[in-house]
């Protein structure tokens, strides 16, 4: 068994030990000697010291206190004031305590100082209150005034609003000014011209002025608060003058204990040379003792100690740069320091090896996942704070479309992604897509990282676009399909009609001639209504999304869902109203309101109801409510309604895709699909599409507009859209002209073509653009002629649209954006 050796520490303490004994009893020999020579010397010498330390501290405490006295002024909480006084008080209280008791005079000049700081405290907090309320005042009104000047300058208010509103502002201003006034004469001067403006107000004065005077008056006003505040500054300015002076004693005091130390240091400095000298000689004969004691210590140390350290120090440099093989000997001495760092050594090198095992494992799994990162079929990129390109995939290049050269560095993305031609549309959370001239559309996800930067993943989304265009196309198809045996049924009342009235005019008389011709007339306009309806819902397949108008909409589609619903079904739509701008894409939205409709309609067996409700959910959210009176659906049903390829049907004539569809369009439009259903009691399709913005939706007539239109439903809707206080109406020819011909001329004319009966649409127009040439006029019919006779003469200025009108047609016009 090795014998444990005594440690590197316990034989440089035991070398110490001895040092200081030698030290000890040589130095104590020569204390003693020193002692008994110099008692004398000694007890004079500290007491002469110490005087003259007191007289050091009192001065620098007095310093002190002169210096953070003005500092309290400056402070703006009152509890850090009050701090900084406590401070101070301190300060006062440890030079009172460094003072002779029999020095009264002294005394008595320190507690007047301690009562002066805290009366300066006092003050300071006083004047710091005032001065927050102060500033909250002056901040309420400088936004007053800033509102008042705005309110002033608004070019729609009458002269004496405008001399109403600058009245106030310079009202304002005066409470401004006091608010930042130096002294008490200013301040007063300003009180004086507000009041000024106050009197001359009079009766005249507005709830605004009263606000401004309550907060400018009284114990709690402007003028009141400064006022005060200035008088606590000027108490404060005094008390602090009381401290410097107090201060400046005090120096003087401690000066003069400064200079009696001085003197009696000075008198003894002589009388104890010749003892120092003595103790000189003592001490120089203990260090060189000390240092033979010294040098035995260092030979022990550089001959075990040091060598030891060397080979440990060469062992680590080794195995640092890799050199797992180096080793160090067993220690025959393993209790001591030395020992100890052999075993952390060993240990260390135990713990690099298993490092090393980790760094290959680590090696591997980076590869794995460098394997699935380039392995990917989505592109992959990495984006730093700024957007800048940090890492991709070898698929994004691919994906994307973006040259490789391109890539070099760390380019931007946004740059990268429009020198290819791409075009980003932004969706909902994190979504985006990418659509390309080529027809290419890219689905991009991007996802925040939590260290700074982003992830972006690139999806190819261009195929199964077009297979869900596809799926459309056959959805619509297929809703054109059921309508077209309902509208059959209507076509032959509607050639019934004719081919009677055809019939009885070959023996009717010239009196009843004129009714069978009107009967014919009417029946072919219900016809030609009705095709233009089922050739604007056939052609709009593939449309972008625009601004519509909600009730416009559904009371446009209103006739194809009813024709295509049982006669026993009663519907209705209930519209808003103000119109409820979206952009959608208007054809998809009549395809997905008449699949919803379809479906109700198959839900009920025999007489029941379909309603379509639009409302507004939130300021934000339009909301269009399908609700039927049919069967219903279980909740396991209804979990999987959205579901593609899923019927209910057992004939087979459904596809499953009708729910999906519409669930997918509205997704897309920015919306979300609710549904609510219960066995026996019918279900409820709620849609939810967020609202246009503002720009999107509105446009600006200033001027007076005419409308002419015999239809009273699209009266209505015509009056929605316009929405301004200066439109008349009138609802025949004659009426029309009648008010073209003795009223101003009209910024805007919106006619029908045809009226009672008779195409005068043509007429109209030509009067109203022939009379004034600033007037714009827009012709509107369900069946309009193939072109204008008066685009040639009036260019620019007469508009054709088709029934029904639609808010952002209306705005091309205005905007002279629509051919004639």
């Amino acid at each position: 068994m090795t014998a444990t050796r005594t440690s590197v520490r316990t034989r440089l303490l035991l070398t110490l030990i001895a040092l200081s004994l030698a030290t000890l009893v040589v130095g104590g020999t020569s204390w003693t000697a020193l002692s008994l020579a110099n008692s004398k010397l000694d007890h004079l010498h500290d007491v002469t010291l110490a005087s003259a330390e007191r007289a050091l501290a009192l001065s620098r405490r007095a310093s002190d206190l002169a210096t953070k006295a003005p500092y309290l002024l400056t402070l703006p909480s009152p509890f850090r004031i009050r701090q900084q006084a406590d401070e101070a008080s301190r300060t006062v209280n440890e030079i009172l305590g460094g003072v002779s008791p029999d020095d009264a005079e002294m005394v008595a000049n320190l507690r007047k100082l301690s009562e002066n700081v805290n009366r300066l405290a006092d003050v300071a907090s006083e004047r710091a209150r005032l001065t927050d309320r102060i500033l909250r005042i002056n901040a309420e009104i400088a936004i007053l005034e800033r509102r008042y000047s705005d309110n002033a300058r608004q070019t729609d208010r009458s002269l004496a609003e405008a001399h109403q509103w600058l009245e106030l502002q310079r009202m304002a201003g005066a409470l401004i000014g006091a608010g930042r006034a130096g002294n008490l004469v200013a301040v007063g001067e300003y009180q004086r011209e507000f009041r000024v403006m106050i009197a001359r107000l009079g009766s005249r004065a507005s709830g605004e002025a009263w606000d401004l005077r309550t907060r400018a008056e009284g114990s709690d006003g402007l003028f009141e608060l400064r006022r005060q505040e200035l008088a606590r500054q000027i108490e404060a300015e005094a008390a602090l003058d009381r401290i410097r002076l107090g201060a400046e004693a005090t120096n003087l005091y401690a000066a003069q204990t400064g200079a009696r130390a001085q003197a009696d240091i000075a008198a003894e400095r002589d009388r104890a040379r010749s003892s120092l000298t003595l103790a000189k000689s003592i001490i120089l004969i203990a260090v060189l003792a000390s240092a033979v004691v010294a040098i035995t210590a260092g030979i022990f140390v550089s001959t075990y100690v040091a060598a030891n350290l060397r080979a440990i120090s060469e062992a680590m440099s080794r195995l640092a740069v890799g050199d797992r093989s180096s080793r160090l000997p067993r220690t025959t001495h393993p209790g001591d320091e030395i020992g100890k760092l052999f075993q952390s050594f060993r240990a260390f090198r135990a713990n690099a090896l298993r490092l090393d095992r980790s760094n290959r494992q680590l090696a591997q799994r980076n590869a794995l996942f460098q394997n699935l990162y380039d392995g990917m079929s989505d592109g992959l990129a990495i984006l730093s704070e700024t957007g800048a390109l940090v890492a991709r995939n070898s698929r994004f290049a691919q994906v994307s479309g973006v040259a490789t050269e391109a890539l070099v560095g760390r380019p931007v993305m946004a740059d990268l992604l429009a020198e290819a031609g791409w075009t980003r549309v932004d969706g909902a959370d994190g979504f985006a897509e990418l659509h390309h001239p080529s027809g290419r559309v890219l689905e991009l996800r991007e996802s925040r990282l939590a260290t700074g930067g982003s992830v972006m993943l690139f999806s190819d989304a261009s195929k199964r676009r077009e297979l869900e265009d596809r799926l459309r196309s056959v959805q619509r198809t297929e809703a054109l399909g059921k309508i077209s045996g309902e509208v059959a049924h209507d076509f032959g009342n509607i050639l019934s009609t004719i081919s009677t009235s055809l019939h009885l005019m070959e023996t009717a008389s010239p009196e009843r001639m004129s009714g069978l011709r009107q009967s014919i007339g009417s029946a072919l306009e219900v016809g030609t209504s009705l095709t233009q309806r089922l050739l604007a819902f056939a052609r709009r397949l593939n449309l972008e999304p625009e601004v519509v108008d909600l009730n416009t909409l559904l009371q446009g589609v209103e006739d194809l869902i009813g024709f295509a619903l049982s006669e026993e079904i009663e519907f209705e739509i209930k519209v808003t109203d103000k119109p409820l701008m979206v952009r959608v894409d208007p054809g998809q939205m009549e395809s997905a309101l008449l699949n919803l409709c379809l479906n109700a309609g198959q839900a009920i067996s025999g007489a029941g109801r379909v309603e379509i409700r639009l409302s507004l959910k939130s300021h934000e959210i339009a909301q269009i409510e399908v609700s039927d009176t049919g069967r219903g659906m279980s909740p396991e049903v209804l979990a999987q309604a959205t579901e593609p390829f899923f019927t209910t049907r057992a004939d087979g004539t459904g596809t499953g895709l009708g729910l999906a569809m519409v669930y997918g369009f509205i997704r897309q439009s920015g919306g979300d699909l609710e549904m609510t259903s219960t066995v026996g009691n019918g279900t409820t399709v709620r849609l939810l599409l967020p609202l246009a913005s503002a720009e999107h939706r509105k446009f600006i007539v200033p001027g007076p507009v005419l409308l002419v239109e015999d239809n009273p439903v699209d009266a209505a809707h015509a009056r929605r859209l316009l929405e301004t206080p200066k439109l008349i109406e009138a609802c025949s020819v004659a009426e029309a002209l009648d008010i073209l011909a003795s009223r101003d001329p009209f910024e805007l004319v919106v006619t029908d073509f045809n009226l009672l009966g008779e195409a005068a649409g043509w007429r109209i127009a030509e009067t109203a653009l022939t009379r004034s040439a600033e007037t714009k006029v827009i012709v509107v019919s369900g069946n309009l002629p193939d072109s204008s006779p008066l685009a040639g003469r009036f260019a620019g200025r007469i508009f054709c649209l088709t029934k029904p009108l639609t808010s952002a047609a209306l705005a091309a016009c205005l905007n002279e954006s629509l051919p004639a």
